[in-house]
């Protein structure tokens, strides 16, 4: 009995040896860059699921594989290429440049705010590449530095992304883990992210007033016409229909008892099936099919080390760390995670995270009997993270690249931080302060 105990022991060491090996291993190549990091994740996966770590392979992926987060999110992706087609962002973007009138203040903080509410219900990397190029054209004709347009919709789809569920897809993940629905985001986090957006569209302004407040000369904005950029106007308004309807279901998803990856999927086949054979065909083709084989590997991979009890011990850590005070483990979470998030991408942090948070009533029941406001700290801190560099967030990437491609203009990895690690500190400093007197 006695040796083998002993033997049960060493076993368990060197699965959570090989647990960890693989998971650094793959982490670091994902910030190196070399390769796909979906390839990464996947040889990852496969590497562990055949490292006899865990006992049943099949087990195994249906027990730590987040099916329900995955769903959602080819839902939502089928939705957004479906309404996309219909011209409904562009109508959105030049609808804008009419109200403003040519207030340069007043369009700076609508295309803030047109981004950020967008991001709220929608994919931000979709978000920016449909709004960015109406905002390079505008720029163009009034002769305005595009930078500080670029940069506030970079910050604004990251904070707009932070409000909703379904918003970024760390909120995604944490939803389907801890079981919260969409108005649980936006009674809790959206407070929060609405002060943060105000703030920071505050200081934007403050940092580029020269550019901003300058008199220019007045500009006919009635060649702007909205109504052009409707490609389908069928389309156009069931795309209406379909965004509504959509909102609605995921408010009273508890209500009605329906899990969010079933209201995704059912909406986005059923906006897929008004377009004709051939135009499936290339939607389809559209779906970021390997962001999704990029969280299925990530989640055996993390699952890995929550099978050899890699979690609990980091719980533990946390709880030693935190002190036996509450608050101070959300400080914790909230800050480390917008660090981490800044320089690491946010999807294989918070994959890695959400199991730590849910060890911990297990590492100290009484402590941490109710998790909310731990998972609400861990939406904010990985989400609002992705402001602090040029690579905290695929958007961030997608709309330098996008800037750089068609106006010739480069943001340097320093210049985005001069102004990334000031908004970074203003939404640290504020969603601290709510944590802190909310919860």
């Amino acid at each position: 009995m006695f040796f083998r105990g002993f033997e049960e022991a060493a076993e368990l060491s060197i699965h959570g040896l090989i647990a960890v090996v693989i998971f650094f291993i793959v982490y670091l190549l994902i910030i190196i860059e070399k390769h796909h990091r979906t390839v990464i994740a996947m040889l990852g996966a496969a590497a562990l699921l055949l490292s006899g770590v865990f006992e049943n392979q099949i087990e195994a992926i249906v027990k730590y594989v987040d099916f329900n987060a995955i769903f959602l999110l080819m839902g939502m992706m089928i939705l957004v290429s479906v309404i996309k087609r219909s011209g409904f962002f562009q109508f959105l973007g030049l609808y804008m440049l009419r109200i403003t009138k040519g207030n340069i203040v007043f369009l700076f903080l609508s295309l803030g705010a047109l981004v950020a509410l967008t991001s709220a219900f929608l994919d931000n990397v979709t978000t920016v590449l449909v709004i960015l190029p109406i905002t390079l054209a505008i720029c163009d004709s009034l002769e305005l530095n595009p930078v500080p347009f670029v940069l506030n919709e970079i910050f604004s789809s990251n904070i707009g992304g932070t409000a909703t569920v379904i918003g970024d897809p760390p909120n995604i993940m944490i939803a389907s883990a801890a079981r919260l629905s969409f108005m649980d985001f936006i009674k809790n986090v959206a407070p929060a992210v609405l002060l943060v957006f105000v703030v920071v569209e505050g200081v934007l302004l403050i940092i580029y007033r020269k550019e901003i407040f300058k008199k220019r000369p007045s500009v006919d904005y009635q060649r702007f016409d909205p109504r052009k950029a409707i490609e389908d106007r069928r389309l156009f308004n069931f795309s209406i229909f379909l965004l509504i309807t959509v909102i609605i279901l995921f408010s009273f998803q508890h209500i009605l008892r329906i899990e969010s990856s079933v209201i995704a999927l059912l909406i986005g086949f059923v906006a897929l099936s008004y377009l004709g054979k051939d135009e499936v065909e290339e939607v389809l083709k559209e779906v970021e099919w390997g962001t999704l084989l990029f969280f299925l590997g990530l989640f055996i991979i993390v699952g890995g080390l929550e099978e050899t009890g890699i979690l609990k011990k980091l719980a533990e850590h946390l709880v030693v760390i935190s002190m036996g005070s509450f608050k101070l483990a959300e400080i914790l979470i909230l800050n480390v995670s917008g660090i981490a998030s800044a320089f690491v991408d946010n999807i294989p942090y918070t994959a890695t995270m959400i199991p730590i948070i849910k060890k911990l009533p297990d590492v100290h029941p009484s402590l941490f009997s109710n998790l909310h406001p731990l998972w609400w700290a861990l939406s904010l801190g990985a989400c609002l993270g992705g402001n602090g560099t040029p690579i905290g967030a695929s958007a961030n990437v997608v709309a330098l690249a996008f800037l750089k491609r068609f106006t010739k203009r480069e943001i340097s990895f320093i210049e985005f931080m001069k102004v990334g690690i000031v908004v970074l500190i203003v939404s640290f400093t504020i969603s601290s302060v709510y944590m802190v007197l909310r919860y």
